[in-house]
């Protein structure tokens, strides 16, 4: 359930982010695109923040998320393949700037902050010793059906965008 609400919050705060800029289509695709990316981000993020916060549980971690990669890999491939192609649809790209690799850095900071915000550092390492458990949440979710929802949205704003 925190990770559904981790997720939520992150789609949130991207399209936050982006509605300043006045764009609905922006708004729409930045929503999606903070769903399926908090969901995809989170627990790598999470593993490689905690590594050295918890030590002791950093090997269970580990498992923990090269578990969930092995079970989850076919949706991941689908949203990095996703996220590659409407990204440069939705935020065309500066020179020398790599907008996936922009908007993945924006979504894992968004993801992180829970962490960043969780009170004293104990908290944080409190935080950390849960994910050294293989039954949390984190290392148990499989995305449905938001991640497959977000990836059928951004499909259809990808078509529509292409379609004008």
């Amino acid at each position: 359930m925190r990770n559904l609400a981790t997720t939520i919050v992150t789609g949130c705060l991207l399209v936050s982010a982006l509605s300043r800029a006045g764009d609905t289509d922006k708004v729409v695709v930045g929503r999606e695109l903070g769903s399926v990316l908090a969901w995809r981000l989170g627990p790598e993020a999470v593993e490689e923040v905690c590594r050295s916060l918890d030590p002791d549980g950093a090997e269970a971690r580990a498992k923990a998320l090269k578990t969930w990669l092995e079970k989850n890999a076919a949706l991941i491939q689908e949203v990095d393949e996703r996220v590659a192609e409407v990204v440069p649809l939705a935020f065309p790209p500066r020179e020398n700037v790599d907008a996936v690799q922009a908007v993945r850095g924006q979504v894992r900071k968004i993801v992180l902050e829970p962490m960043r915000s969780a009170g004293s550092p104990e908290d944080v390492v409190a935080m950390c010793k849960t994910l050294a458990d293989p039954a949390n949440p984190r290392w148990n979710s499989n995305g449905m059906p938001h991640v497959v929802e977000g990836l059928a949205a951004l499909y259809d704003w990808k078509v529509q965008r292409t379609a004008k």
